[in-house]
This record gives C-alpha cells, sequence and structure tokens, in this order.
C-alpha cells in the first residue's frame, strides 16, 4: 500500500482527515491535541523545509484556557466515554512559529484573501495566543499572548482581552505532523 504524498500548494484550502494525539489523563479525564478539518497552507514542502498550513479558529479569551501537559488548552471537543471523558484542542502555536507564519503572511498579501474565502479572518498585526507560558507562583504556568505590533510575549493572568487562536499542521512528504 503506497502512503499518501502530500504536496499542496500556497492559498490552497486543505481539508485533514482527524487525527489526535494524548497530551494528558488526570483521573477520569483526558486531554489530546488535534487536528482536522479546513487549513490553508501557507508554505510549500521545498527540499527539506517542511510545508506550514494554518487554521484560524478565532478570537477567545483568558477564562476559556487551561493549562494540560504543561501548555495552554482550550477545550474545542469532547468525547464522552464509559471509563472517561476525552477533550480535544487544537495545539497553540509556540511565539517563534507564529512570527515566522505572520512574517509569510504579512510578505504574501494573497493569503489575507484566501483565508477571508475560507471564513477565517486573520489580522497579521493583531494579538495571538501562543504555547509558551510563564510561571507565576513559582509552580503554576499561566498562558501567554503574543503582540505582533510591539513584537513582545505577555502573561494573561487577569486578562479579559480577546487573542486570536491559530492552530498550525506541517507536512512533508507522506507525513503530517504538529
Amino acid at each position: 500500500m503506497d502512503a499518501k504524498e502530500y504536496n499542496f500548494k500556497v492559498g490552497e484550502i486543505v481539508n485533514l482527515p482527524r487525527k489526535s494525539v494524548k497530551v494528558n489523563k488526570s483521573g477520569m479525564k483526558s486531554y489530546e491535541h488535534l487536528i482536522n478539518s479546513r487549513y490553508i497552507c501557507v508554505r510549500e514542502c521545498e527540499d527539506m523545509k517542511r510545508g506550514m498550513l494554518v487554521k484560524v479558529l478565532g478570537k477567545t479569551n483568558r477564562d476559556s484556557i487551561i493549562i494540560s501537559g504543561g501548555e495552554p488548552f482550550f477545550k474545542d471537543d469532547k468525547a464522552e466515554g464509559f471509563m472517561n471523558d476525552t477533550y480535544y484542542s487544537y495545539r497553540f502555536p509556540s511565539a517563534i512559529e507564529l512570527k515566522e507564519i505572520l512574517e509569510i503572511i504579512r510578505n504574501d498579501k494573497s493569503l489575507i484573501e484566501k483565508f477571508e474565502e475560507a471564513s477565517m479572518h486573520i489580522n497579521p498585526n493583531s494579538t495571538y495566543w501562543v504555547r509558551d507560558t510563564t510561571r507565576r507562583l513559582l509552580v503554576l504556568k499561566a498562558p501567554q499572548h503574543y503582540d505582533a505590533k510591539s513584537d513582545g510575549l505577555f502573561a494573561s493572568e487577569d486578562d479579559n482581552s480577546l487573542h486570536y487562536r491559530i492552530s498550525v499542521a506541517y507536512f512533508y512528504k507522506s507525513q503530517i505532523s504538529w
């Protein structure tokens, strides 16, 4: 059986099959990162560089985010089971990944149009939730957001502001990862 070869083009709307990977299990709850549904290709796979797919999930505030497995986690989906419930979240990008994505989008204005066509509004000069966390009270972690205008990371402990959520998936030959 031949593995599927992924060769998406910049601006292409991609429908990915549902895949998940376990992040954490706590008692009767399990947490997993998820990829599925529609993404926009922002970088093609070239030589040894993985291709990049982006999904814009809208804006949300701090109240909806928990920390699971040491990372911010948003309960995007839930599967109820007899023995436990499983919560799914699209993984947040790191600040480094996000900066790269925003740079790509700023340099290719046609991508903003592609996101609009796919009903995924994005503003490359806004604020975004990132996977990076900060410590509070020595041991507890708090989510952070990245401000593209000031190029800075900010803790979001009691902040009620709305920030974009995006998710990134990578492709290379027959592999999809996140």
